[in-house]
């Protein structure tokens, strides 16, 4: 490891931490000094382990080994050991980090430094009777590059400390343990931060103090990872295994202590105080029923079993400092805060749900097949894998709170059904189990072909002091080239919370851009709730009752394109006599709006025939027209179109092919004529009319038509509708006879 390498592993180093500073939504990892910080009972372990070496009779050395994992407080120990030495003037307290040290030789050389300098500093004679002694022996090493200074001392450390004949170092021991004797002086040595060296670091330190921890009236004081130290050392003194490299820690710790581990409600309380402070600073409101239902209830069943150190802790706090701010308003926070939670605490199992939103998030496309549910179950077992028991059914737990369509599939419970009404929920409350909503909280943006929440929030608050035409103009730059789905989705999930007039608004506008909302020909925009449902929505918010059948009014007439007028239209007003429709109009109210209308489609229907005009909307045309006009004036329109027009009377019967679109491509196609068109189109015009019209145009090839082509050659649209009409009105001809004879 070369010194930049260092100096970066130096710099890239957190000690452990025990408290949060507060008013900084990044909370600095650092120890603790102050024992009125300490919220984890270090200071009492701490005085413990400090009393215990200061009230020692026997002069012989000891080492004690402070066991912890990482981020467990184990440099706040050591802290608070040093300052209860401070108490005491028999007490000479060195300091070492070795984390600070390239190799083995500048390891011992500060070694020996600090150590000599500890001495100097506390013992006024110190310089005068050892310095010389080791000047002289220490200079006969021969190495200049690592000379040092301090009063009345000048050290010339080795490479090597066995450089030193083993007479020199008895007689450097002897004048050591003599001084501290009559001084009635005992140093203690505290090492931190063995466990984040290099394995050859590591094997240095222990070199290190196995020839130097054998001096009378001293004492080490050793904090590190066992583990991580045992797995360093077992590769040079032993097999190679674990077990080796503890074997030979117990032949230099005489003393081994485990560090306490934090306590669990310390810990969820440092947590809780911790996240309080992010929402803060992140102005994020979140009340107190949803904080402990949404979010406390599921962080204890599914995070808190892996929440060990209070450096996880900071860890996960950091996390949310982060990743809040970011996605404020377009997510559900609690989610966000339980999903951080697994990316620090379950990473494999965050991978695993990250890569498969199908199984996690419900879409129009999820299903529910026993064959998937296995599936589904495989690759959620892949994310537990090493887990305990314990661990893997809280990661579950964690898994069912976030998504629960894992419940109600029946992958991870005992339902298998799925509520539309649930689906809609997840969409209002931005819930990671919501489809739309979903890969924001792995990717923590908005893509390109989504829409902001924000936004939608920022078009909202302006609708009611704005035109229509305003309102209009902000749809098409809000939507653009995005999906116009989502648009209409989002909105959605606010409409009761709109007031009466920015509805009234609001439904005008969408009527009048159409253009947007019809023009998506997919599977989901179909699925997916409509901008006609959207509208009928808003008219059922508006308040006083005539308003509100005057809006519904002017949008079925001011509606683009016609299309989209009829949907309006039949979303707003019941079919039926009689029938009233939930949420919407009642029938007085309905037949004011379908006269209006149908007087519209009589306006419209003088340009040209309405059957050429609009070949899609023909039929639903007609039917408003006759059914709240007057349908005697609707058959003679008819008859007067087709015989003004007679070569038109192919694009008449196209108009009652019904059309299918194929999945997942959404694209049309034109089915059979049938029994069902016929009859709907008998209710207008004669058949005959049509079969006589036909015969001047397709003369005898209609006497035997076919109703599937027999020759399994490629008819044409024409051809096929042709034919199929011809064949059922034969057919109704014969059944007419018949039951007259």
């Amino acid at each position: 490891m070369n010194n930049q390498q260092h100096q970066d592993k130096v710099n890239a180093r957190a000690p452990d931490s025990n408290v949060l500073e507060p008013n900084d939504i990044y909370t600095i990892d650092a120890p603790v000094n102050n024992p009125e910080q300490d919220k984890f009972k270090r200071w009492s372990f701490s005085q413990r382990v400090a009393q215990t070496i200061a009230s020692r009779s026997d002069p012989s050395s000891i080492v004690i080994g402070i066991y912890g994992p990482w981020g467990d407080g184990k440099t706040t120990v050591l802290n608070f050991i040093e300052k209860k030495f401070q108490e005491s003037d028999e007490i000479i307290c060195v300091k070492f980090n070795p984390w600070r040290f390239t190799d083995e030789a500048s390891l011992i050389k500060g070694f020996f430094q600090a150590l000599a300098e500890a001495l100097g500093k506390s013992i006024d004679s110190y310089p005068e009777k050892i310095g010389k002694w080791l000047d002289k022996r220490l200079g006969r090493l021969g190495l200049t590059g690592f000379t040092f200074n301090f009063p009345g001392f000048r050290f010339n450390p080795s490479q090597s400390i066995q450089g030193l004949s083993s007479v020199e170092l008895e007689e450097l021991k002897k004048r050591i343990e003599d001084l501290l004797k009559n001084e009635g002086k005992r140093v203690v040595v505290l090492m931190d931060d063995i466990d984040r060296l290099e394995k050859n670091e590591i094997q240095a330190v222990f070199k290190l103090v196995k020839l130097s921890a054998d001096f009378d009236y001293t004492a080490y004081v050793l904090a590190f990872d066992e583990e991580m130290v045992a797995s360093a050392l077992s590769e040079r003194y032993g097999s190679g295994d674990i077990k080796a490299g503890r074997n030979f820690l117990e032949k230099i710790i005489q003393v081994p202590l485990n560090l306490p581990k934090a306590d669990r409600v310390a810990l969820l309380e440092y947590c809780m105080v911790g996240i309080e402070e992010v929402l803060k600073d992140a102005n994020i409101q979140i009340s107190e029923e949803e904080f402990r239902s949404h979010f406390l209830t599921h962080f204890i069943e599914g995070l808190e079993i892996r929440v060990k150190t209070p450096r996880m802790v900071k860890r996960y706090i950091n996390a949310l400092a982060f990743s809040l701010p970011i996605l404020k308003g377009e997510v559900n926070s609690p989610d966000l805060m339980l999903i951080e939670g697994m990316r620090l605490f379950y990473p494999v199992l965050y991978d695993v749900v990250k890569n498969n939103p199908e199984i996690f998030s419900i879409s129009p496309f999820t299903y529910n097949r026993e064959d998937s549910k296995q599936r589904s179950l495989e690759i959620i077992n892949k994310g537990i894998q090493g887990l305990t028991t314990d661990e893997g059914e809280s990661a579950k737990n964690l898994l069912k709170a976030l998504f629960p369509c894992l419940k109600q599939t029946g992958i991870l419970g005992n339902i298998n059904y799925i509520s539309s009404g649930w689906k809609g929920e997840w969409d209002i409350e931005q819930r990671a189990s919501s489809s739309h909503y979903f890969s924001r909280f792995f990717s923590y943006s908005i893509s390109d072909n989504d829409i902001s929440d924000g936004e939608i929030t920022s078009f909202l608050s302006q609708i009611e002091d704005q035109s229509v035409e305003t309102t209009i103009s902000n749809i098409h730059q809000i939507v653009g080239d995005r999906r116009a789905d989502l648009f209409i989705l989002k909105l959605n999930s606010r409409i009761e919370k709109l007031s009466s007039s920015t509805s009234k608004n609001l439904a005008l506008a969408i009527s009048q851009s159409g253009d947007i909302f019809s023009k998506e020909k997919t599977f989901l925009s179909k699925y997916l709730s409509s901008a006609e449902i959207l509208i009928c929505k808003l008219v059922e918010n508006i308040s006083d009752a005539q308003i509100k059948v005057d809006v519904a009014k002017q949008i079925v007439l001011d509606a683009k394109p016609i299309a989209f007028a009829i949907k309006c239209f039949r979303c707003l007003v019941p079919l039926k006599e009689g029938e009233e429709i939930e949420r919407h109009l009642s029938v007085d109210q309905a037949r004011i709006i379908g006269e209006a209308f149908s007087h519209k489609i009589k306006e419209i229907s003088q340009v040209s025939p309405l059957y050429l005009q609009f070949p899609e909307d023909f039929s639903s045309l007609l039917y408003v027209w006759s059914h709240w006009g007057d349908k005697e004036e609707v058959k003679q329109y008819l008859l007067e179109a087709l015989t003004e027009n007679p070569k038109s009377v192919v694009e008449f019967l196209k108009c009652y092919l019904p059309t299918l679109y194929s999945f997942p491509d959404y694209r049309a196609r034109k089915w059979d004529f049938e029994r069902n068109q016929y009859n709907s189109l008998a209710e207008y015009i004669e058949p005959s009319l049509i079969y006589q019209l036909l015969r001047n145009i397709y003369g005898s090839n209609l006497d035997n038509p076919e109703y599937y082509d027999s020759n399994n050659q490629q008819r044409s649209l024409d051809e096929k509708v042709v034919n199929q009409f011809a064949f059922i009105h034969q057919v109704v001809i014969q059944e007419v006879g018949s039951s007259n004879n």
